[in-house]
């Protein structure tokens, strides 16, 4: 296998963009082995943001508003930072979160032409004849099909164990909502929380189970929470500080994910 020559990446240049009100300079660089956005924060030298060959400033300006907040909270930290999205589509070697631990892609050759995906030990192997899958639309097809199977062990178990029942579950993938509990009594659920562990899957679906017996957020219903799931308050703010991580790394498309 012959290697390709290295190319160091090209400065662009420097620009400043508004942030949730606040001015931020960037260092802008530009990189012909990538094809996506790559955004990158390290100590001394700050944000810095890596381009394809082809890309619009309006692409960069929309990317960095959606991942502001990651952004302005990982600006000041003293260890160097990388957003959990890259430069390219999910591949061999590539790790994924799964409930509290990394799974490892690794494609392997099989004549059937449908290909399959199957999780033995920590190795998600998708099998193929050779050419090469859509890692996105397979990776989040066996992610919701996972979703359907455990979270419908789990609010039955919890179900069981707490009374609170529910009607049918649904499994959908919102951008801004891990679950909801409607009136009718379906739960819904975000298969993307498979990618969180498995201590806030069981928080999440407690806390829409409640909604059963509250459908509001008042004391009692928190009570109600906490009686089942003593640490709620962990679970949700760990929830609240990796959401745009979780998000970013649920798209799968045209994006390596990088988990230190």
């Amino acid at each position: 296998m012959i290697k390709k020559p290295f190319r160091p990446l090209q400065i662009i240049g420097e620009k400043d963009a508004i942030l949730q009100g606040q001015k931020i300079g960037y260092q802008l660089k530009q990189s012909p082995r990538i094809r996506g956005i790559r955004l990158e924060i390290r100590r001394g030298s700050g944000l810095t943001v890596i381009v394809p060959k082809k890309y619009t400033q309006q692409s960069v300006d929309d990317l960095l508003e959606s991942k502001s907040r990651w952004i302005l909270r990982h600006l000041s930290a003293d260890e160097p930072r990388q957003m959990p999205l890259f430069n390219k589509e999910a591949d061999h070697g590539d790790k994924l979160p799964f409930m509290g631990k990394n799974i490892e892609i690794a494609l392997a050759p099989d004549k059937a032409k449908i290909p399959v995906v199957e999780l033995k030990g920590n190795k998600l192997i998708v099998y193929s004849d050779g050419a090469k899958p859509d890692m996105a639309v397979l990776l989040e097809n066996w992610y919701r099909e996972q979703a359907a199977i455990i979270f419908k062990n789990k609010a039955d178990d919890f179900s069981a164990m707490t009374g609170l029942t529910y009607r049918k579950l649904l499994i959908r993938g919102q951008r801004t909502r891990w679950g909801s509990f409607s009136p009718l009594g379906n739960l819904t659920l975000n298969w993307k929380l498979l990618l969180a562990p498995e201590a806030v899957v069981d928080y999440v679906i407690i806390h829409e189970l409640c909604h059963r017996k509250y459908m509001n957020h008042s004391r009692k219903f928190w009570d109600l929470v906490a009686g089942y799931c003593p640490n709620w308050r962990i679970h949700r703010k760990w929830l609240l500080a990796h959401e745009d991580e979780l998000k970013a790394t649920a798209s799968f498309k045209a994006y390596k994910f990088i988990y230190k």
